[in-house]
């Protein structure tokens, strides 16, 4: 009975993973049926000793006498799909939950992960930076002082961070640092030549509240893109309505960053400087929309 326990294991994983989708069956069908088939097989032992063939011969042959009918159900969504297949296989096969969410970002002060993990990576220890992902594993830890802290793995489409979440973060934001939780992270990276990077949280935000005015006023990262930071704007054409409220919201707020216009339509480019002012970005992105405000 044991064996037959581990087989319905296995078909179930098999599955969740997207194994069986060969069938033709949603997973949700298949996973509403594969138990009944299971003990048919168990039962009658028709094909082979562990009836693991007789699952397949039942899913193939429709005509067949012994054939349990697979009901017609809506299948699951992207997200659960995904999810189960992380949860039997430890990576994303048919996608990643960023898919969902990059599009947020765009405009924001959001980078990749890979960005800060990789050998060519610019950015300096203690340099304040943002980034968004799913939570991977939280490991929960009691410090020298008898306070708590956790370890949390993030995971974007590019790579993965350790993070460090001290007791006062983890009680103003744990409640949304759990496993498989979408959040956009502000923290400070620790950059140690014998281990790889690290960035110690200062705030998290759940990714489905990241608004364009929560995501364009953070103070601690705005800073940091004075310090550097490029504003690209990209407008249609060179219209001189438009370009000229651009021009007005960019000179009421002068200062050293560097400015870059593009006109889509003749591909010319125009300089000028500015400083990148949490009151103005909202603003030029009302004008000229999210996707054509960057910051770099």
């Amino acid at each position: 009975r044991m064996g037959d326990e581990l087989n319905k294991r296995s078909v179930e994983n098999f599955i969740k993973c997207g194994a069986m989708d060969c069938f033709g069956y949603h997973r949700s069908e298949l996973l509403a049926v594969y138990d009944s088939m299971m003990d048919s097989i168990a039962s009658s032992r028709k094909r082979n000793l562990d009836g693991q063939m007789g699952l397949f011969a039942l899913l193939q042959d429709t005509d067949s006498a012994a054939a349990i009918p697979i009901p017609k159900l809506a299948e699951m969504s992207k997200a659960d799909l995904m999810l189960m297949e992380k949860e039997t296989t430890g990576i994303y096969l048919s996608g990643h939950p960023m898919d969902d969410y990059r599009h947020m970002l765009k405009g924001s002060h959001v980078v990749p992960i890979s960005r800060l993990t990789d050998e060519e990576s610019t950015y300096k220890d203690d340099q304040i930076v943002s980034i968004a992902g799913v939570v991977q594993s939280v490991k929960m830890k009691t410090t020298r002082n008898n306070t708590m802290m956790a370890y949390i793995t993030l995971e974007d489409d590019t790579a993965t961070i350790e993070m460090l979440a001290f007791s006062n973060v983890i009680s103003q934001y744990g409640g949304y640092l759990y496993e498989n939780a979408p959040v956009v992270i502000v923290g400070r990276l620790s950059m140690r030549e014998d281990k790889e990077p690290q960035l110690v949280i200062n705030r998290a935000t759940p990714m489905t509240d990241y608004t364009i005015q929560s995501r364009l006023m953070e103070p601690e990262v705005e800073a940091e893109a004075r310090k550097t930071g490029t504003l690209y704007l990209r407008l249609p054409t060179r219209d001189e309505t438009l370009f000229g409220k651009i021009r007005a919201i960019l000179g009421m707020f002068p200062g050293n960053n560097q400015v870059v216009v593009y006109f889509s339509d003749t591909r010319q480019r125009l300089g000028s400087t500015c400083t990148i002012d949490s009151r103005m970005v909202p603003e030029l992105v009302r004008v000229l929309g999210q996707d054509n405000v960057v910051i770099k």
